[in-house]
């Protein structure tokens, strides 16, 4: 049984303009597994990982932990439910309550959960900040969060998060805030977590620098306007791309060789290229496909296995070329 199982789930918000903003999804999760969700801005991926830690209901299809359908969750399942799963969001100072001290933050989930008591919560909060490589003092838990760096606002966050001893985090572009410097700690303090504690992660990206770099031995889930486009393990999704617009968003990334750039001339970009939304009919992506053809406009292509777990909805997906150029081994 996977751990979390998103059965065909579409989403509308109902202050938008009625349009669907996820499309019959079908995902699961295995214990320990790192799920790269990746797309452009609007694709819907924020939206799913909200859904999945139940900060929104769907509104149709299912979504379940452990077997269970987390909507129908009441009392103390769902209290249980609600320390298992746990998010990491993109903005740490948005997230955090600019009233509350860190330690104001942090006590009262974990006496709520019966993890701790009024007078071992201190000890504990301190080995938490110890854990994500804070000032594990007293006299730090009295900051708030305006007196901390980016970097430590994220820490912080993530010291939130695994507080309630979570079994599956969403981390929601959690290094697009940070420098550069930063983004690797911070990435390599959440891969220590699945190490030591068997986590298991949807992380949410737009860099396919980071995805790769996290996501090592996990997969890749590429999104398009709400529908799941191609999803396989991390590097053949990277190196061998089976949907359009997977190659053309791999295709986007810079490169500092201009021997390399150049040979990208004359490639269709992505960008620009959407003349009307997806219609109920044919590929959400025909209008900016290279490869269009008219059966792309007729009939929507299913996601079809293309061999090793490597999925695609292209109708040509034994037809995408090749990246013109090598990418680098994952660092």
């Amino acid at each position: 049984m996977s751990q979390v199982e998103v059965r065909d789930v579409s989403h509308t918000y109902a202050s938008g303009n009625g349009r669907p903003v996820l499309h019959h999804v079908n995902l699961s999760a295995e214990p320990g597994e790192i799920i790269a969700l990746v797309g452009e801005s609007g694709c819907g991926k924020t939206t799913l990982g909200r859904l999945i830690a139940g900060l929104y209901e769907p509104s149709s299809g299912t979504i379940s932990y452990e077997g269970e359908d987390i909507a129908k969750l009441r009392g103390k399942a769902r209290m249980q439910w609600r320390r298992k799963v746990q998010m990491i969001h993109q903005d740490p100072y948005g997230s955090l309550n600019p009233g509350l001290t860190l330690g104001s933050t942090l006590a009262p989930g974990l006496i709520g959960h019966k993890l701790a008591t009024s007078r071992t919560v201190e000890p504990l909060m301190l080995e938490l900040l110890e854990q994500v490589g804070l000032d594990a003092t007293p006299e730090f838990l009295q900051r708030y969060p305006h007196q901390l760096s980016g970097g430590q606002r994220q820490r912080f966050s993530i010291a939130r998060a695994i507080s309630l001893q979570p079994e599956f985090i969403v981390a929601d572009e959690v290094t697009s805030m940070l420098d550069v410097s930063m983004r690797v700690a911070i990435l390599d303090l959440l891969l220590k977590f699945t190490t030591d504690r068997q986590l298991g992660y949807v992380f949410i990206s737009h860099d396919f620098g980071v995805v790769r770099y996290f996501a090592q031995g996990g997969r890749i889930v590429v999104m398009f306007y709400g529908y799941i486009v191609e999803t396989g393990p991390t590097e053949e999704v990277i190196t061998a791309p089976k949907h359009p617009y997977t190659r053309l968003l791999l295709e986007s990334i810079p490169v500092p060789d201009p021997s390399q750039a150049d040979r990208r001339d004359g490639e269709q970009s992505a960008e620009g290229r959407l003349i009307r939304e997806p219609s109920d009919t044919g590929c959400a992506f025909v209008d900016r496909c290279p490869m269009a053809q008219q059966i792309c406009r007729t009939t929507r292509p299913p996601l079809l296995d293309t061999g090793g777990g490597h999925y695609a909805a292209c109708h040509f997906a034994d037809s995408v070329p090749p990246l013109n150029r090598l990418l680098g081994p994952a660092a």
